[in-house]
């Protein structure tokens, strides 16, 4: 039982006993620590601090006191909201309350539900719980009644559901690195480029970054979405006649340049930046950088007027100073062309880029334990990890991800609040990904159209074409922009993969269905197989050979003998399979000369779990494709399986024939030999990059 303490009893209760009966219900879980009257645009209200106990803690997520609001008037409007705003974010509530919720008895019987029209308007403000005061009085004894008005209010609401920018610093998380240095470059008057996927929160950072430049009073920050067509079809000299008129209007400088002609506007634009005030630095953000530069498509004046703008521009900035400038979009082009028509670009070398990437573990962590504990859902660190898996950070995927889940709770009738577990994940990630094809679409569809090469490599790496990816990765022109946007990642061993596995999966999709393939991968036709095969054993040989002669020098542990495993010559005769017979005196023969020679090699040492205890930690890429050697021969030879290797042996097929039963999938047999073929081949180049 909560307690109210004596300074509140004492000082704000003698002035307004009737609320007395109106914090006994919140006694059941909450104390009372502070109490003022409060006033704030135009409306007077009742602010009271509550101090959460355990057992509310564990159940809601608070970390922090609550403030608890009561209006003793008959009806609710904006301007109440407004108070609340203004109250809760100064002192002594600053720093102390939780800053995204707040409790509001009110006397409206309407209340509940203007409330809820209000939040729906501005989804963006905090987190309100609304009490009845009628409701609220006859409570008194009940000590269900607060923790069941929260639990109703909050569950009920989807906050991962947002997608537009974030307008305030509530829900905003991480990007901390990136915050700092554009606030540091404002501060030094030096120019930044902010460069990243669709929705990966360019626009929510340049929003934290203007609140920031207000609340710190640095000087002005001024905003451009090139996007609109009222800025976007400007000419150059009127897009620079809106900024210095912007300008003035930021530092109310009581006689602005009149607007002239192009001829000269750059003396308008020096003349309001000598007006500044000294010690203000002015920033310039032009989002959407795209729309007003060489490589527009809607308002191709632009490719002429481009060097006119930014040359003034920077000029400006080199002569007087305390001018930054910042340009975010997705495609960096702008400021990596070193000549635009004939003309030097003004933007080539003097603008700082950063790409804008998934959010770390932990900020990814913050944010989704932040939503979703005020949603009733608790997500386990094996849950975490998988959303951090295969969403790779990306804020709006990972929200639209958790949006997913909580709808299927509610599906379920999970009693809330639940524990969401990776089995949870797990089960439904196929309809969830499903969902969330509309997302990735939009998040590559800009690199699809200005970097169809790159965009190829995707699609390489989605139809498990890894090696031939691995092979192209050195090459800087194919992989800039997909290591910036973060798109990829490289292994120590040099193998490639999706950074963000959803969207390779959507990529993988789109390209079979557009190839009319049943699978991702892209089989090898039937009138090159036999060639392939022999090509493909051969450069396999090839390669573990290199291997054994690099382990002795190395001093690694040991593979096969110095000059490669036995019967090699067996191995390179081996033909494309056609049928299961084929396929099985294939896989035996793999079997024989890569599996069965280690684990000789290891009764030669005396250790029966050689190709477990050693071989699986010395080399993994390797040992992955060996162990599905030996799990395909042991399916093809052994009539019943141990219930470990046969959920392995599921494992391993869906992987290679995604999630299709072998009786649907044509020319199956050949399909697991090439796999097989391109796993020993991927995982042999694998290990030999570690010991190079």
């Amino acid at each position: 039982m909560g307690t109210i303490k004596p300074e509140v009893t004492t000082e704000h209760l003698v002035l307004f006993p009737d609320e007395a009966k109106l914090l006994k219900p919140f006694l059941h879980g909450f104390s009372v620590t502070w109490a003022r009257r409060r006033y704030a645009h135009n409306t007077d209200l009742s602010m009271y601090f509550l101090k959460p106990e355990e057992s509310i803690r564990q159940l809601f997520g608070f970390e922090h006191e609550i403030a608890l609001f009561v209006s003793s008037y008959p009806t609710l409007e904006a301007r109440t909201m407004q108070a609340v705003d203004k109250l809760i974010a100064e002192d002594p509530a600053h720093g102390r309350v939780d800053q995204s919720i707040f409790f509001l008895v009110t006397e409206s019987p309407q209340g509940r539900d203007w409330v809820s029209e209000y939040v729906a308007k501005n989804s963006q403000a905090r987190l309100p719980v609304v009490f009845a005061a009628s409701e609220v009085r006859s409570a008194a004894a009940d000590e269900w009644f607060a923790r069941n008005v929260i639990r109703a209010q909050l569950f009920s609401r989807d906050l991962f559901d947002y997608q537009l920018p974030l307008n305030n610093d509530l829900f905003f998380f991480g990007r901390d690195q990136a915050v700092a240095d554009q606030l540091d470059a404002i501060r030094r008057s030096q120019n930044r480029g902010l460069f990243g996927l669709r929705k990966t929160g360019k626009t929510s950072l340049l929003y934290k970054v203007r609140r920031l430049v207000e609340r710190e009073e640095i000087g002005a920050f001024i905003y451009y979405d090139c996007k609109l067509p009222s800025l976007r079809m400007l000419r150059w000299d009127e897009l620079l006649n809106r900024v210095i008129k912007d300008i003035a209007s930021a530092y109310k400088i009581s006689k602005p340049p009149i607007e002239g002609t192009a001829v000269d506007v750059s003396d308008r634009l020096f003349q309001v930046l000598n007006a500044v005030p000294a010690r203000k630095s002015t920033a310039l953000v032009f989002d959407e950088i795209e729309y007003i530069s060489p490589i527009s498509v809607t308002d191709k004046h632009w490719h002429e007027e481009f060097v006119p703008f930014w040359q003034t521009l920077w000029s400006a900035q080199s002569q007087i100073g305390r001018l930054s400038t910042t340009i975010a979009g997705v495609n960096p082009s702008v400021v990596e062309m070193d000549t635009i028509g004939g003309v030097q670009n003004p933007m080539f070398g003097i603008v700082q880029s950063r790409y804008l990437q998934g959010l770390a573990f932990n900020e990814m962590e913050a944010m989704v334990n932040f939503f979703g504990t005020r949603m009733g859902m608790t997500f386990s660190s094996d849950a975490l990890a998988f959303l951090a898996d295969q969403y790779g950070g990306h804020p709006l995927l990972t929200r639209m991800a958790c949006s997913y889940t909580n709808a299927s709770l509610d599906r379920a009738q999970r009693v809330r609040p639940t524990e969401v577990t990776r089995e949870d994940l797990e089960k439904d990630r196929e309809a969830r990904d499903s969902e969330l094809t509309f997302y990735c679409r939009h998040v590559v569809s800009e690199l699809q159209r200005f970097y169809p090469d790159e965009y190829e490599m995707l699609e390489m790496l989605a139809s498990k074409q890894t090696v031939d990816v691995m092979d192209l990765m050195p090459s800087a022109e194919l992989t800039r922009h997909l290591k910036g946007y973060g798109m990829i990642k490289e292994m120590a061993s040099g193998k490639p993969s999706f950074a963000i596995p959803v969207v390779g999966r959507y990529v993988a999709v789109e390209l079979a269905r557009r190839e009319g393939r049943q699978l991702f991968s892209r089989i090898v036709a039937e009138p090159h197989r036999e060639d392939w095969v022999k090509r493909r054993t051969s450069a396999i040989t090839r390669e573990l050979r290199d291997l054994c002669k690099m382990t002795v020098t190395v001093g690694t542990p040991k593979i096969y003998g110095r000059s490669g495993f036995p019967e090699a010559e067996k191995f390179c005769g081996l033909g494309a399979v056609k049928t299961e017979a084929d396929f099985e005196s294939f896989i035996n023969t793999c079997n024989r000369c890569l599996v069965e020679s280690i684990d000789q090699i290891g009764r030669s040492l005396q250790d029966e779990k050689y190709f477990w205890k050693v071989i699986k930690p010395a080399y993994p890429d390797l040992w992955d494709a060996l162990h599905r050697v030996r799990l395909y021969r042991n399916n093809q030879l052994h009539l019943e399986l141990k219930p470990i290797v046969e959920t392995e042996l599921k494992k391993q097929l869906d992987v290679d024939l995604d999630g299709k039963r072998l009786n649907q999938v044509a020319d199956v047999w050949f399909v697991l030999q090439q796999c097989v073929l391109d796993g020993l081949f991927l995982g042999a180049q694998c290990e030999i990059n570690l010991l190079s």
